[in-house]
């Protein structure tokens, strides 16, 4: 099986046990039926897991209870991957190297004491000073159905793969090829759901169009073919905020809709932020204001809870249709609530996903 940027990697049988960085190959795995082999990971809550309890007779894992393999500073505990000691390291080692402390040969011993890296760093498009571990060259970025006939192959489980490659690319094609004309589409902000004025002095404002199509942060952003309506106001560089605003400057643009990135952490699930009623205090704040109560989307009450970026096919499936409803009601249905959508109403069959998780093809 081959995989950038650490290319072929031979796997006579299934890895019984693996750490994987964040959410994303942790949705990939619980597409493949293989969630429970995670025995590690870096801040494993950012795994969102309100989904999976949509889906008939699919387990949650408690990622309280999966081992945190960086520390809150985002440096690598690389005694507890010994003590660990999975069959395969399910992240990009550039990672390890660029965001956690490592240097190269604490990689390479990682390699030759504990186990194969076979992980991709395509969640967002890569920023300068990217190590480029271990040719120095850069190297491909793919697409999530890719990841899932990848790291199908590396677990056996080939069928399972094809029939979840194939369920979620016929739900986008669906649903992407009913998109109102660009006219008629609303435009929307994008805000932090847990920084507000109170709390940071500011509300961050992130660009939700993805750099690069075959990142999966803001995959659903980009699919559903959202107007930003800061378009014009940011800089060259992207960062953790992309732009910086408080009531004035978000009256100034005045979006249709406004979207709370990552708010999905607070209605379910279990999840990294320690403040998940900020949230809530950041709706209030808009509403309660006498310069948020003339904004478009508080008058016509469309202020609605994004998604996570750690998103593989599931979770994308579900924020895909989501952000449809929110941004496009009359196509695709209002959005009622997480978890409130009627069966009518879906725009993928949720028993088919949870059919595949648990094998049933």
């Amino acid at each position: 099986m081959s995989l950038d940027p650490v290319g072929t990697i031979p796997f006579e049988q299934p890895p019984e046990t693996v750490v994987s960085g964040w959410g994303f190959v942790g949705d990939v795995l619980m597409a493949l039926g293989q969630a429970d082999r995670i025995v590690g990971m870096s801040r494993p809550g950012f795994w969102f897991q309100g989904f999976y309890e949509l889906l008939p007779g699919v387990s949650m894992r408690d990622t309280t209870a999966i081992p945190n393999t960086v520390s809150k500073g985002y440096s690598l505990n690389e005694e507890l991957l010994y003590e660990l000691d999975p069959d395969l390291l399910a992240t990009d080692p550039n990672r390890f190297i660029a965001w956690y402390g490592s240097d190269t040969a604490t990689v390479e011993s990682l390699v030759d004491d504990i186990a194969p890296f076979f992980g991709n760093e395509s969640r967002s498009k890569r920023p300068s000073g990217w190590p480029n571990w271990p040719t120095g060259e850069d190297y491909d970025y793919y697409a999530i159905p890719e990841f899932v006939e990848r790291y199908g192959q590396v677990f056996q489980e080939q069928k399972r793969a094809t029939a979840m490659v194939d369920l979620y690319e016929t739900t986008l094609d669906d649903i992407t090829s009913r998109l109102p004309p660009l006219d008629e589409r609303p435009t929307v902000g994008v805000l932090s759901a847990f920084t507000n004025p109170e709390n940071s002095g500011h509300f961050g404002v992130s660009n939700p169009i993805p750099a690069l199509d075959a990142t999966h942060e803001l995959k659903h952003y980009g699919d559903l073919g959202v107007v930003d309506a800061f378009a014009e106001q940011y800089g060259e560089e992207r960062g953790h905020y992309d732009l910086t605003v408080g009531f004035e400057g978000l009256l100034a643009v005045d979006p249709d809709v406004l979207i709370f990135d990552e708010a999905v952490n607070a209605l379910g699930g279990q999840t990294v932020y320690g403040n998940t009623k900020a949230y809530e205090r950041t709706l209030e704040l808009l509403r309660t204001d006498d310069i948020g109560q003339r904004l478009t989307a508080v008058q016509n009450d469309r202020l609605y809870p994004g998604g996570t970026g750690s998103q593989g096919p599931i979770i994308n499936l579900f924020q895909t249709e989501m952000l449809a409803k929110q941004l496009y009601p009359a196509e695709f249905g209002p959005w009622r609530g997480l978890g409130e959508t009627p069966t009518d109403e879906q725009l993928f069959d949720r028993q088919r996903v949870a059919d595949i998780i648990n094998g049933d093809l």
